[in-house]
């Protein structure tokens, strides 16, 4: 055989193998060097699978998946669990069956056999170290409506929180503090008044924590926010010792999936033992196995029985995406943060 053919040969069987190889397709509404080391533990454990990562906002991903203008995914993760339930509820989702439990004691991580938690998030306050130098911080969500209404030049447009109107999970976290806090209303109007700075995601916001533009965030992710204060000295972190609202990072399987064995597998991974290690010790997430946290200050903090409040995966998330519920809670809601620097 002359060395053409040969080389003919060894071309084709790369070919061959490429061709074969699966394409795991990703959209999430996580950053990717927060997953970054499952993504590579996963590609590792399956090398066959190639990995396409697409990133979105919460409410993007929703409107992508609902009006789609891109190829159907095979998995979605997102950190907004209304948004989640209610692609489930709609027929987006494929039912799995034979996935690891996590946990009795954590029923609020799962929904039927079509949605399933991996880690979560506990939402936090942040604020600027610097700033509070010589200032009591405010450490629950009473305490903050005092100091913005005592305290306003102080905090006029130095306070940063998410974006309720164009965030899915600011929106989450915005109508689940009503339901939880009675003096939510007052808070609101507060963060009106002093004309916050709103955003679509916590990552902006910390940077301008970091940089000082803002002295304090209200209602941000726990996860970004905790890995950001590790290496950054300019900010640090308080869970609120009256109640921490906690989010579920979730994923599916996409009912339309051309890779159904694949995208199971790697749902199954995430829930493993050897996925939730990972998560532990080398992603910026938090464990949805909490004896595998590590054990820093402000993850101590949430240890505490009477702050833990997990926002449970299920039908209820609903009601607040109904339509008219909706429009409702957002017209109150700009109406208050009319002031507010979008």
């Amino acid at each position: 055989m002359s060395n053409y053919c040969l080389m003919l040969l060894i071309v084709m069987s790369i070919f061959a193998k490429v061709a074969h190889a699966d394409t795991l397709t990703i959209y999430s509404a996580t950053d990717r060097s927060a997953i970054a080391p499952l993504l590579e533990e996963f590609a590792a454990l399956y090398p066959e699978t190639n990995i396409d990562y697409v990133e979105f906002n919460t409410q993007e991903l929703y409107d992508e998946l609902v009006m789609p203008a891109q190829p159907t995914p095979d998995v979605v993760i997102s950190s907004a669990p209304d948004l989640q339930v209610k692609l489930v509820n709609d027929g987006y989702a494929l039912s799995l069956d034979n996935l690891p439990d996590m946990s009795p004691e954590q029923p609020w991580a799962q929904w039927s056999d079509e949605l399933f938690g991996f880690s979560y998030e506990p939402i936090v306050f942040v604020y600027n170290k610097q700033a509070f130098a010589q200032h009591d911080v405010p450490t629950t969500h009473e305490a903050l409506a005092e100091q913005l209404r005592d305290r306003p030049d102080f905090y006029n447009g130095r306070i940063g929180t998410y974006d309720a109107a164009n965030s899915g999970l600011g929106y989450l976290v915005a109508t689940q503090d009503e339901v939880t806090f009675s003096l939510t209303g007052r808070l609101q109007e507060s963060l009106g008044r002093a004309q916050a700075d709103i955003h679509c995601c916590t990552s902006i916001l910390l940077n301008k924590l970091s940089q000082g533009e803002l002295v304090f965030g209200y209602n941000l992710l726990g996860s970004y926010a905790m890995a950001r204060a590790l290496k950054d000295n300019n900010i640090d972190v308080i869970v609120p010792e009256d109640y921490a609202l906690v989010v579920i990072r979730s994923a599916f399987v996409h009912q339309a999936t051309d890779n159904p064995i694949v995208a199971t597998n790697f749902i199954r991974y995430l829930r493993s033992p050897a996925g939730q290690k990972t998560i532990a010790a080398h992603s910026a997430l938090l464990p949805l196995d909490r004896s595998l946290e590590p054990h820093s200050d402000v993850r101590q903090q949430l240890t505490k029985p009477t702050n833990f409040h997990p926002i449970r995966l299920g039908p209820e998330l609903l009601l607040y995406l109904d339509k008219r519920k909706r429009e409702y809670f957002l017209n109150r809601w700009q109406q208050v943060m009319k002031h507010a620097t979008p």
